[in-house]
């Protein structure tokens, strides 16, 4: 039985309890939050829910995370402000925790080598959250690549067009502020398109990028709205990246691969597939119901199951520390930090 405990208890939390609540042999024991009610909601709520996953009935409810460092807990998951990924992972894997943290892993090179190095000398305890590896769509282009299906890949082309109005940030103490967002929609909404874009076509040799606000002003935010960024990878291939949060909707995420002898679109749930030969493929991949919002993908119970087993088996998680890296240094090139 794994004891288990959520530091921040947002919106992102509610996914993690309700994928925790759906597996065996987990416990959830400790709900921390800055602001007390919204911890005892989270809790309340997840009593309220059926599951393999349920609280213990004297859960514990704290505002000062620090507290779940001295409590028998075996993995902490870390659903907090971007900036506090990186210094509350390292501190519980100090204290013999396991620690699954959201993205992105960090928001400073220096956050991140921090985090490597006591990652080091904790080997297989750190995950995090990177949901889209595991969408039915990602896991059905896998499939068609590895068949060859549209011969080497080439390059390939993303995007993100999402809508954040000012309510968004308003209603957050963090969000849009460099110091605790890190950034904008580089670093929070379309992290997740840029790492897919990568689980393809490898490490960049040549990054170039720019960011920029052209929604909001510079009074409203901090961080970017717009990103746009250029890479170029061995052999010639090349790769062109655009995500913004100014459009009217949250419009399903495009990602196209180019190959030799065809190329694949993954554009929201649906997967075609265009060989050089041969008859197109078009697929409608799972719309079930998630536990967090369908745009955001549909990969969460999975990846959180799949963290647990590695726990279990002792073999590497794709989501560790150095499974992330080439995305979290790429993100921080376009940003020109590194």
């Amino acid at each position: 039985m794994k004891r288990v405990g959520i530091i921040g208890c947002g919106g992102i939390a509610r996914g993690h309890a309700r994928a925790l609540q759906s597996m065996k042999d987990i416990r959830l024991t400790a709900f921390c939050d800055l602001e007390l009610q919204r911890a005892k909601a989270l809790a309340e709520e997840c009593h309220a829910l059926e599951g393999g996953g349920k609280p213990d009935n004297e859960s514990r409810i704290v505002r000062d995370w620090r507290e779940l460092c001295e409590m028998d807990l075996d993995v902490v998951h870390v659903c907090t402000p971007h900036d506090l990924h990186a210094p509350m992972a390292a501190e519980l894997l100090k204290s013999g925790k396991g620690a699954f943290v959201e993205k992105p892993c960090a928001i400073s090179v220096e956050q991140f080598e921090a985090l490597k190095e006591e990652d080091a000398k904790h080997p297989g305890k750190l995950g995090f959250c990177f949901q889209n590896r595991y969408n039915a769509t990602t896991l059905l282009m896998d499939e068609l690549l590895k068949e060859g299906r549209i011969g080497r890949i080439t390059g390939g082309r993303a995007f993100v067009t999402w809508r954040r109005d000012e309510e968004y940030y308003l209603g957050s103490s963090w969000k849009g502020k460099l110091k605790t967002e890190g950034g904008g929609v580089l670093i929070n909404q379309s992290i997740h398109t840029l790492d897919l874009l990568l689980r393809y076509l490898g490490n960049p040799e040549t990054v170039r990028g720019s960011v920029a606000r052209h929604h909001f002003r510079d009074e409203q935010i901090e961080v970017e709205d717009t990103v746009e960024a250029w890479l170029e990878f061995a052999g010639g291939r090349r790769a062109c990246f655009y995500a913004s949060t100014g459009y009217v909707a949250d419009a399903p995420v495009l990602l196209e691969l180019q190959g030799e002898t065809g190329r694949i679109c993954m554009n929201g749930a649906e997967v075609t597939i265009y060989p050089g030969e041969g008859t197109p493929g078009h697929w409608i991949c799972d719309r079930g119901a998630g536990t967090v919002k369908g745009y955001w993908g549909r990969g969460h119970k999975a990846c959180i199951e799949d963290y647990y087993q590695r726990l279990q088996d002792g073999k590497d998680y794709q989501n560790n520390l150095q499974g992330v890296e080439n995305t979290f240094l790429t993100m921080m090139k376009i940003y020109q930090k590194e």
